[in-house]
């Protein structure tokens, strides 16, 4: 399920012109749109699962639960993931769901920009059903740090947390990972050279793919100038912010790795998921790869008899700004504005986040949740220790620029990283380039 770099820009495009019109509804002040919750009663949901997928099935069964509980009847209609291009659509009209759901990153591009989601801080104020403690105690504050309304409210529920880090063959005793993962990116570059002499290319990376090639400098970015910087420079229209002595760090680094020989040969040349799926299959000379949580799901089937997830975060760097942080997107609800029956929205989701509920979404779902109390699938238990490690050390993917200067993140970002993996560029060249792109693009009305 790779949300984090694919689905946002088609969302992005798709809802473009639905959203140019502005909107009456006042919701992402934090007022609560609400018409009071009565017996029974009813709600309408609209989904980015589909039906027959585990997340879409865990839900079904909470909403079966919650109905027989509370006699609020609960509209579903599990859309998919283009659930908001349908929210967007009838936000004008009035006739909206009252909870739907996706990726922070694709409900603020597509209705947090015009006001379109409630403030829910009722929400985590409130103390979830069967049990004393409240919302806001199970869910670490740093996750929903990006997703508040001018209010200061958060207007995101999460109940999947997405991440992106480094994963490795656990079952594999030959390249030292099994028994010593890499903590700085000296050790890591150490390891490198081992594979090399070995004759690996140990990086696998599916080239084609921008956010897959972009994703290894927005992290040296991180660990050399701390959460924000990347976001902070996406914005700056004078380009002044790529002048931070972290970027051109950063560069120097991933420039080893492209003139190094680690990346695994033709990876601009193949077309996904060639190289992540002969990574798990053992089909080529790879030992780790850069990714989301949802490499596992996504490679399993091709992965060799006895593979075993494991992962360790990005190499720490000396001086490091962003040394503990983690990559955490979310995935949770939010109640549109102008929803008619809010109050019953916010009813099921303070129910949903009950302990038995939501662990479903890992034991049956196999992805984390946000609550550390529930166990993380095998597979994502390194990366759920990662996770709890940073606190509120924590970014959205890429820093969140896709959702703040999506044409950036495309246009500029992504494009030029790709230039520099491809060998056309340096370091030097590189950060040049993206300050020259930036200033443009904002001189062009981007």
């Amino acid at each position: 399920m790779n949300m984090a770099w694919k689905q946002h820009k088609l969302l992005t495009v798709a809802v473009a012109a639905m959203l140019a019109a502005p909107l009456a509804a006042c919701g992402a002040d934090g007022k609560d749109n609400s018409s009071g919750s009565t017996p029974g009663g009813e709600l309408t949901y609209w989904s980015m699962w589909k039906q027959g997928e585990d997340q879409q099935k865990v839900l079904q069964a909470a909403i079966d639960e919650f109905t027989a509980a509370t006699k609020i009847k609960v509209k579903v209609q599990w859309t998919g993931r283009d659930v908001l291009q349908s929210v967007a659509a009838r936000m004008n009209t009035g006739n909206v769901p009252d909870l739907t759901d996706n990726g922070g990153a694709e409900i603020s591009g597509a209705l947090v920009k015009v006001d379109g989601v409630t403030g829910l801080a009722d929400v985590y104020s409130a103390a979830i059903d069967g049990e004393s403690k409240k919302v806001s105690e199970v869910i670490p504050a740093g996750l929903v740090g990006p997703y508040k309304t001018s209010g200061g409210e958060p207007w995101i529920v999460p109940y999947e947390i997405i991440g992106n880090t480094l994963w490795y063959n656990g079952a594999n005793a030959d390249n030292g990972l099994a028994t010593k993962q890499p903590a700085t990116w000296d050790e890591f570059m150490t390891w490198l050279d081992a594979q090399k002499g070995r004759g690996r290319t140990p990086i696998a990376l599916d080239g084609d793919v921008a956010g897959y090639v972009a994703g290894w400098t927005t992290w040296s970015v991180i660990r050399h100038g701390g959460v924000g910087l990347l976001n902070k420079a996406a914005q700056d229209k004078t380009g002044a912010t790529f002048d931070d002595p972290a970027f051109i760090a950063a560069a120097t680094d991933m420039e080893k790795l492209i003139k190094g020989g680690y990346i695994v040969k033709n990876s601009n040349a193949t077309k996904w998921p060639a190289q992540q799926n002969n990574w798990a299959a053992g089909k080529s000379p790879t030992d780790v790869l850069l990714m989301g949580t949802w490499a596992p799901s996504e490679t399993g089937p091709q992965a060799a008899p006895g593979f075993q997830y494991r992962s360790f975060p990005f190499p720490k760097v000396t001086g490091g700004k962003g040394d503990n942080a983690a990559s955490a997107g979310v995935i949770g609800f939010a109640v549109p504005a102008k929803a008619k029956h809010a109050a019953e929205a916010k009813k099921f989701i303070a129910f949903f986040m009950n302990k038995d509920r939501i662990g479903k979404i890992a034991s049956e779902a196999k992805n984390l949740t946000p609550r550390s109390d529930v166990a993380a699938p095998a597979e994502l238990a390194d990366f759920q220790k990662e996770f709890v490690a940073a606190g509120e050390n924590v970014y959205p993917p890429n820093d969140n620029v896709s959702a703040v200067a999506p044409q950036w993140a495309t246009n500029v970002w992504e494009q030029t990283n790709a230039d520099f993996f491809n060998g056309k560029l340096d370091a030097a060249g590189f950060i040049k380039q993206l300050k020259e792109k930036t200033i443009k693009l904002y001189q062009n009305g981007q």
